[in-house]
Order: C-alpha cells, then structure tokens, then sequence
C-alpha cells in the first residue's frame, strides 16, 4: 500500500530497532512472524530498502534477508542469562506492570536492571551499525524494552533523526516515581527527537514525569520538552491495523466456512465473545465473574446465551501468568459446573490457544457482543478488528469496551464499561442486546469508518514523518 499524501516525500531509509526480528521457523524454513507491527513496517521497509534490528531468539543461521521481502535482518544474540534478567525480569516483571499502572506488584531489582541496560548497549550497538550501512536513514526504536537505546545511539550518533513509539501506557508521575531508575530511562528516551504514545493522556503523563524526575534538566513549552540544548517532540498517534486486510479476510470463503460451523454450533443462542492474550491487564477474570453474576440473576439465559474466551497463550515462563491461567481454568470451571443443565452445552467455551486469521475473522462475525474490558490497555487492536468485520459483514454487533483503554478515544460509538466494577458490566452486558438492530448498525458503521480512515499506514506514514522533520498531515474524521 502506497505511503499517505504528502508525508510519502522523504524516501530515507528507515532503521527499525525492536525486540524481536520479524520471522520465524515454518514447515518450509524460515518466514515472515505474524503480527501488526511486522504488517505496518513491511511496506515502507521495503520501498525505502530498510534494516530491521531485533533478538536472534536464540537462533542459529538466521537469513540476511527473507527471499519474500527486501529487508535486511540485523540479529542480536543474547546468553540466556542476558534474556532472563533483561526479558523475563526487567522488561515484564519491573516495566510491564509498572507501565500498567501497577495492577500487578512491580518487582525492582538491580541485577535485572544491570541486564536491561546491557542488552539496550547492544541493541543500541547494532543500530549504530545498521545506520552506517544507510547514510541519512531514520531510526525507529519501539516499545519498553528498549527506552534506553536512543540515548546510546544518540551518543554516538550525534545528528541521528531517533523516533520512539511506546506500544504500551505511561503511567501517571506518582505510579512512574517508583522505579529506582527513573532518571537513566527518562533520559533514554529523550535521547530521541520524537517520542510518540497512543494517546494524549500518555503523552502528557510522561511530559509530568520528565518534569518531575528532571526538574533542573528539562524546560517544557507546550509539547515540546527541551533537554541538554535539544528540542524533543512529544506526539500522541494512536496504532490501528490493516482494515482492509481485516475486511477482505471477513468476506473470504475460509472465513465463510469457519462462521457456518459456529452458526450451527451456537443456533439459537446469544454469542458473548472474549479475545486476549493471557494477561493480567486483560482483565478475564472480572469479565468472568460478569458472566457468572449475569447467569446467577438471569436462570433463563443460562440455556440461551454462550461466552467463547479465546487466551492466547504468553509468558508461561513467569509465575504471574502461570498463576493467572491457574485462576482463569478455574474460575471457567466453576461457571461451568453451577450452570450446565443435564444434556445442554455449557454456557463458557475456553480456547487457550491462537487462531489462524480466517477462523477468528468467523468468531468476531458471529459475536452478538465482543466484550473488550481490560483494566487498562496502551491500545487494543481486538476492538478494531471486530468493528471492521462486523461493518463488512453487514452485521449489528455490540462492542463493550473498557474506559481504560486507549481505543476508547477513538472508538466513541463503543459502550464503555468500568471492568473494576464487575456486577455493573453483568448489567451492561444484559442490556446492550436488547438495543434495536438499527442502532447497533449504525455505531458499528461509524466507528469501522474511522478504523479504515486511521488505519495502520496513515500511522506509520505520520510517525516516519514526525521522525523525518515534516509537517504533520491534518487528520479528519469522515
């Protein structure tokens, strides 16, 4: 897909600096990872013959390029005690909770710590490297495990163009303040000329925090926060997917197939859908107990109404989340057990595993409600998703979403929820289908509207142009 408007100018190059490199091992050797960041960077990478720099994971012989795209690969490789301190230590047992707003306890330790910063002085390395095979290139660092890298890169580099994009929320200054090392990640980051966040309520939590944590060290005016003589642009430029992709797959005949087998599975009954990764942000436990307040005040929808919760597996190597899918088995158990009646289904079907692309398509196609209800969320594409098969399946679901998630401000039509307060969604829940059908169409419309308007390659065209130094494309709803 071609690059937006006048922001498709600056051809540069562009160095993108992640965790992961963007394949893996196929049945056939090695291929491209599925994901959205890998969807949203492939193009432009392409056309402006780009370098991707990320963890080998451990690998051995991975490619210069993939024979299926013109982007080279830059592995780093890490010892395995390097990923348990930096990945599985300081990245999602400090940062990801932290930046979460400490639903779960951060845990702050100086040897993790010691490892984090190791790993970003080789990251950082790399895309010194990478840079040097691209004269003029941009370079695109992402998400919290990396937020010291444009600091490092930046010192040996003075007059590199350094963009940032945090995938995740910032946290208010209170919450922030109680990492040790608040000082050495803010100035990590500020060693970038432009770092971005979904939304404007991020954007102006990290500017308090650098104001905070640095009070002599940063001069602020409007969005612009000036540090050691440099003026560093703070944005707000929410992520979104591939909406004509996603609309394409819901009207393809593999998903035609999927949708006619769970239409015959669930005839007659009301489709409740979940779809996460299986973490504790996600909040499935209180969507859980929702669903089972709903079933105990309402005996006579225990036969009619079905919840599928798709978990997508992840990190099964930290105790929290091995606890988590502990708790969710059994809470999925319970419900179950109270509810079944002698020869009827049960009401909550539990998949923990992923779903090819057309089988999920199907499942946001026959969901009467998705129910997006994190306790708080940087994004969530999920919602977007449903939106747009829905809308291309001319269908009138109900999108209940979490007031604490960032697509909350884009997606206003949705009917937000409160997920803390657990017997208020099991209200929400009973009534938002009882709605008249041209209403719900109408909402599903508008917001799959601006789904397609916002979609992921107007947002990678405005990051790379804010990284670049251009003007900003005004944005409209239509």
């Amino acid at each position: 897909m071609e690059e937006h408007g006048a922001l498709a100018d600056d051809q540069r190059p562009v160095v993108a600096v992640a965790n992961r490199l963007p394949l893996q091992q196929g049945s056939d050797g090695w291929e491209l990872s599925p994901g959205g960041l890998v969807t949203a960077l492939r193009p432009v990478m392409e056309r402006r013959s780009g370098t991707w720099v990320g963890w080998d994971g451990g690998d051995t012989g991975i490619p210069a390029r993939l024979p299926s795209m013109s982007i080279d690969l830059q592995g780093v490789t890490l010892t395995a005690e390097q990923v348990n301190g930096y990945y599985h230590e300081f990245a999602n047992r400090t940062l990801w909770p932290l930046l979460h707003d400490a639903v779960e306890k951060p845990v702050f330790e100086r040897c993790s710590w010691q490892a984090y910063r190791e790993v970003n002085e080789a990251f950082a390395a790399a895309a010194v490297e990478a840079l040097g095979r691209h004269p003029q290139a941009l370079l695109w660092v992402h998400d919290y495990h990396l937020m010291l890298v444009p600091e490092l890169v930046r010192a040996a580099l003075p007059e590199q163009r350094i963009g940032f994009f945090l995938h995740v929320p910032w946290p208010a200054p209170d919450l922030y303040s109680r990492l040790p090392w608040r000082r050495e990640v803010l100035r990590g980051l500020l060693g970038a000329d432009v770092v971005s966040f979904h939304t404007e309520g991020y954007r102006r939590n990290f500017v308090r925090s650098a104001t905070r944590a640095l009070p002599t060290d940063v001069v602020v005016r409007g969005t612009t926060v000036g540090h050691e003589g440099r003026a560093i642009a703070t944005t707000a430029g929410p992520i979104s997917i591939d909406a004509a992709q996603y609309a394409e797959t819901a009207t393809s005949p593999e998903t035609a197939h999927a949708l006619a087998a769970l239409e015959a599975q669930f005839a007659g009954r009301t489709v409740l859908l979940g779809v996460d990764r299986l973490d504790y942000t996600k909040g499935i436990v209180e969507r859980l107990l929702a669903v089972e307040l709903l079933l105990e005040r309402r005996p006579d929808l225990r036969d009619q109404l079905v919840f599928i919760q798709i978990a997508v597996p992840s990190r099964d190597d930290v105790q929290e989340y091995r606890d988590l899918r502990a708790t969710v088995e059994q809470t999925v158990g319970r419900i179950n057990g109270r509810f079944t009646q002698p020869g009827t289904d049960v009401p909550v079907h539990y998949l923990y595993r992923g779903l090819p692309q057309s089988q999920l398509a199907a499942h946001y196609a026959a969901a009467d409600a998705l129910l997006v209800t994190p306790l708080i969320d940087g994004m969530n594409l999920v919602a977007k998703e449903y939106v747009v098969v829905q809308h291309a399946l001319r269908r009138a679901g109900v999108l209940v979403l979490s007031e604490f998630t960032g697509a909350a401000a884009e997606l206003r039509e949705a009917r937000l929820c409160n997920p803390f307060d657990v017997e208020g969604l099991s209200h929400l829940i009973e009534g938002v289908l009882d709605e008249p059908l041209a209403g719900r169409r109408r909402r599903i419309a508008a917001m799959a509207r601006r789904v397609h308007q916002h979609d992921v390659h107007r947002w990678v065209a405005t990051q790379i142009a804010d990284i670049g130094g251009q003007a900003r494309e005004p944005v409209r709803d239509r």
